[in-house]
């Protein structure tokens, strides 16, 4: 234990020393102290899970919420003591009322009494030795004079807590109205937050398949390729099949005799007929590929 708290001192003396003899300042020693554990602390946090500072965050807002909690407490015991402030002012200001009534009869007894030189009054249905009528007036009015005090005193601790209390409301509101912003803020940012890394992580995928074929593409290709050489070859079979048909040659030579012929009918301008009986050509029965079958016409073939 001995030799860890030399270390430790001497680990402390060494850079304290150093800056003493370079005529630094050791605040400036303690502040590149703090900046250093300020940034360790920062780089130990980002390397803290998501889950890990979400949770730590939850705690705080929870935390926040228990303050809040207390606070509002605190606001209701105020607004019940002021609630039986309120209640005591009204009491003795019904006391006081009645009291004073009663010593504003007892004033015109009490004079008639001291004028007539009456030894007993009769006042409030009772009949009294004027002494014992002057002891009752003398205490009536210090027990007015009294609450009369009283009445102030708690009157003026009525007014600062009903501006407490205004005030505590006020507060307690904004404080609620900004731990529900804080609430709203966060859930708002959590949302963001997965959104940016699902987006993220379909921008890899497109960046991963972007230009790079598919396992087997290759192959595929391949066989494609052959499929595509079958289906030509396949076609190509039947197509020379249907020339080698017997009457399709000659099928063929008489649409190329009319096709020629056509052509060469373009170059003989407007004044040129058509020689020979050339087939009427309607709808469904004349067609370069079916002439008409006149015997007139086969001659035209051999131009």
């Amino acid at each position: 234990m001995r030799r860890i708290l030399l270390l430790a001192a001497l680990v402390v003396a060494v850079p304290v020393g150093i800056y003493l003899v370079a005529g630094r300042p050791l605040g400036e020693l303690f502040g590149y102290t703090r900046a250093g554990a300020q940034v360790t602390v920062d780089r130990s946090i980002e390397q803290v899970p998501i889950e890990v500072r979400d949770q730590k965050l939850d705690n705080d807002v929870e935390l926040q919420r228990r303050v809040l909690t207390d606070h509002q407490v605190a606001l209701n015991l105020a607004q019940r003591e002021l609630q039986n402030l309120t209640g005591t002012i009204a009491e003795l200001e019904a006391t006081l009322g009645r009291r004073e009534r009663l010593l504003s009869e007892a004033y015109p007894v009490l004079q008639k009494a001291m004028a007539d030189g009456l030894t007993e009054v009769q006042f409030a249905g009772s009949t009294r030795t004027l002494e014992e009528f002057q002891k009752d007036v003398d205490q009536l009015l210090g027990d007015q004079e009294r609450e009369s005090k009283q009445l102030e005193i708690r009157r003026s601790g009525l007014t600062k807590l009903e501006s407490s209390v205004a005030q505590g409301e006020s507060a307690l509101s904004e404080m609620r109205d900004s731990l529900l912003a804080l609430e709203e803020e966060i859930d708002l940012l959590r949302a963001r937050r997965e959104q940016a890394r699902l987006e993220g992580q379909t921008l890899e995928l497109v960046g991963a398949v972007s230009g790079a074929s598919l396992p087997g593409s290759t192959a595929v290709g391949a066989e494609a390729a052959r499929l595509r050489q079958e289906v030509d070859r396949l076609e190509a079979g039947n197509e020379a099949k249907r020339d080698s048909m017997p009457g399709s040659s000659k099928q063929n030579r008489v649409a190329a005799d009319w096709e020629r012929l056509e052509r060469l009918k373009a170059f003989q301008g407007p004044k040129a007929a058509p020689s020979g009986d050339a087939p009427q050509q309607s709808g469904d029965s004349a067609s370069p590929a079916q002439p008409a079958q006149s015997k007139t016409s086969q001659p035209v073939g051999g131009v």
